[in-house]
């Protein structure tokens, strides 16, 4: 064992899954106790709180983790030993469940990053402790460092606005470094947002905003994302003035939530302003809740607001306008018929509406309308594409199509007519959840 070189030594280390037998392995030799206590074989290791039994012994061995997963409250020692620990985690994941255990959490933060690896955190806070959240989320704005920042909060939308955020955040001096953000925005968060917006407006690339509560207040928000220099992909609600975002140059991908009540016509008129200028825009998707039911509803504009100006290069579109209710409903099929010849950059088409027979958008594609699109994707009820064995169509009785056959109840039926041996950029291997039918034109 003492002739053994570390690499050998790390590699036997690495085959052990339990952390607890890597930790055994100390009582072997002396040699191994020290190669076990190596940066090298914690680097790459998570620790769940779904197995407490082992965790308080390597937060108080181990010099370092991937990942450390802490749900608050803990049980037992651990919820001290995530604040005091020497083990030095690249990324954070914490569950913030209940009323006293935000100062935990923040402790745990505090911590980590004083350790100085800390890149990226995931934390979910229930906002029925909204006194305590600013003091919460003032230590989030404040961790230097930073690559990555996820935070989601849950529980009642209309939580009172806490009288103290603008001091917590307001005390919070970074560098910027955040290049990935997602917060949930809503009243008691968005002092936090706007922070993180302008303070990591020079690294920021992609922002994500969803499951945000639809308000005209936040009229700061879409300037400050307006100002981030070099956002390539935002996610949000249609917030008032996005039509400032056509100067954002490397905005490429846009995912938005159309609310299509009447309140919000003038955000959205906002944000068909930008469809019509943002050149620059490769991908774009909308979504709309609740569904738009006719050409006169908010957000029914925004798609031929996208293909108005005859210069966009958006080559994929993505639009969800599905009721739960099953009624047929398909008021978008027309204009997105119309804006085909105006988006002669499209390669990806994906239509969700409440139709039963999608042939009107295929018939309505051809090479002359659409010279660029590869792949369309309509969506169909699930409980008309499948037959029992003892209930079989006609289609179904011919046999034809082997491949379609299928012991589980859900997959995506799917078809192409190129040449099966020609290059193409979806993948028709049988072991995904897509089922590929050739079908020669």
């Amino acid at each position: 064992m003492e002739t053994l070189p570390d690499d050998v030594l790390l590699m036997v280390l690495d085959e052990l899954e339990d952390d607890a037998d890597v930790l055994a392995c100390r009582l072997v030799c002396r040699r191994l106790a020290a190669v076990t206590l190596l940066p090298a074989v914690w680097r790459d290791r998570v620790i769940c709180y779904s197995e407490p039994r082992c965790v308080c012994p390597v937060l108080r061995l181990a010099p370092c983790l991937y990942k450390l997963n802490v749900n608050l409250p803990a049980a037992g020692c651990r919820q001290s030993a995530y604040a005091s620990t020497r083990c030095a985690a690249s990324r954070l994941w914490i569950n913030v469940d209940g009323t006293a255990h935000t100062s935990h959490a923040a402790a745990i933060i505090c911590r980590q990053e004083a350790l100085g690896r800390l890149r990226r955190v995931f934390i979910q806070i229930d906002t029925k402790t909204a006194p305590d959240v600013p003091m919460l989320l003032g230590t989030l704005a404040s961790t230097p460092r930073l690559e990555k920042l996820r935070v989601v909060c849950v529980g009642e939308e209309n939580d009172p606005l806490p009288t103290t955020p603008a001091a917590v955040l307001g005390s919070a001096v970074v560098t910027s470094s955040l290049r990935k953000f997602r917060c949930n925005l809503f009243p008691l968060t968005e002092p936090f947002v706007r922070f993180i917006l302008s303070e990591h407006a020079a690294t920021l690339e992609e922002v994500d905003l969803r499951n945000s509560s639809p308000s005209l207040t936040f009229t700061s928000t879409a300037p400050l994302l307006a100002a981030v220099t070099n956002l390539t992909k935002l996610t949000c609600c249609c917030l008032p003035g996005m039509e400032a975002l056509t100067a954002c140059k490397s905005l490429g991908v846009l995912d938005l939530t159309v609310h299509t009540d009447s309140l919000y016509r003038p955000a959205v008129a906002g944000v068909a302003k930008l469809l019509r200028r943002a050149e620059q825009l490769r991908e774009v998707k909308l979504e709309y809740e609740p569904a738009v039911r006719s050409l006169a509803d908010v957000g029914a504009e925004l798609v031929s607001a996208l293909a108005s100006s005859g210069r966009s290069r958006v080559e994929t579109l993505r639009i969800s306008n599905y009721t739960l209710d099953l009624v047929e409903n398909f008021p978008l099929l027309q204009p997105v018929v119309s804006a085909l010849p105006s988006l002669s950059a499209l390669r990806r088409l994906k239509l969700d509406e409440n139709e039963s027979k999608p042939d009107a958008l295929l018939l309505a594609i051809n090479p002359d309308v659409a010279p660029s699109l590869q792949r369309v994707e309509v969506w169909l009820d699930p409980m008309k594409v499948a037959c029992n064995d003892d209930e079989r169509c006609q289609a179904c009785e011919l046999d034809c199509h082997d491949e379609m056959k299928n012991e589980r109840y859900w997959f995506i039926p799917c078809v192409f007519s190129h040449d099966p041996l020609a290059e193409c950029p979806e993948d028709h291997l049988p072991d995904s959840c897509e089922r590929w039918i050739y079908l020669p034109l």
